[in-house]
């Protein structure tokens, strides 16, 4: 199932700090879950996802607006202070629209190195590179009456700010 893990998603809103006069995107939102939790913390959030199947009602909050289209097409037509990258399609296209019509601060959720140093390089020439954290998370379980742990795959957040920002 692909959905944000809480503990990326508690990373991820400590390094992007949203402020209640923040409109907030979740681009690539899935289930909605990371638009649910950044919700009671910023003004408005834009849940995107080329479907909306997946979204669990639970996690739409009032300020939450439900778009369904690609990023790319979103950052054409909406601004966001702040965005969350899930989804990582055309993610160099994305990240160099969201910067040039004012975006503060990002984060891209990458399963994969390769994404997370396309997202880097092209963060670091647009000069709102921050940094990489790489999150693994191991959750416990119960073997032979005693606690182990279970690995959940890693996840990289490539972290944007940009000068205006004051990060």
């Amino acid at each position: 199932m692909k959905f944000t893990k809480d503990e990326v998603i508690g990373v991820a809103f400590s390094k992007l700090k949203p402020e209640k006069r923040d409109v907030f995107a979740d681009i690539g939102c899935y289930s909605c879950k990371v638009s649910a939790f950044f919700s009671p913390y910023v003004k408005k959030v834009y849940a995107v996802d080329l479907s909306l199947e997946n979204i669990k009602p639970e996690y739409v909050k009032d300020n939450v607006e439900l778009l369904e289209m690609n990023g790319v097409e979103f950052l054409k037509n909406y601004r966001a202070d702040i965005i969350f990258f899930g989804g990582t399609k055309d993610i160099e296209k994305m990240l160099r629209l969201a910067f040039d019509r004012g975006t503060k601060k990002c984060c891209v959720s990458a399963a994969r190195i390769e994404v997370a140093i396309k997202a880097k390089k092209t963060m670091e020439e647009l000069g709102v590179f921050k940094e990489i954290v790489a999150v693994c998370v191991w959750k416990s379980y119960k073997l032979a009456g005693y606690t182990a742990f279970k690995p959940i795959n890693p996840v990289f957040l490539v972290v944007g700010v940009s000068s205006c920002s004051m990060e």
